[in-house]
């Protein structure tokens, strides 16, 4: 399938061009890419996202429970 795009700023081209660049991708294939990082439903891996969810715990200094977090709404910390 063909898309044109028209009227992109020309600030925005720019944008776009230097990305392409930086990446090593042309700026279709840049396009394309942004465009599916968006839209593309992406599967997790739920093994490493639980890994880094222990890891974020491990380094919290308080645990919040049920009840410190409602005290902390009713006290207006939310």
């Amino acid at each position: 399938m063909n898309l044109t795009l028209k009227d992109v700023p020309e600030a925005l081209h720019q944008r776009l061009r230097e990305a392409a660049e930086n990446s090593g991708r042309s700026l279709n294939k840049l396009v394309i890419h942004t465009l599916e990082q968006s839209f593309c439903a992406r599967q997790s891996d739920r093994t490493a996202l639980v890994d880094r969810i222990r890891r974020r715990r491990q380094g919290m200094q308080v645990w919040l429970d049920d009840q410190t977090l409602e005290s902390a709404i009713a006290e207006g910390r939310s």
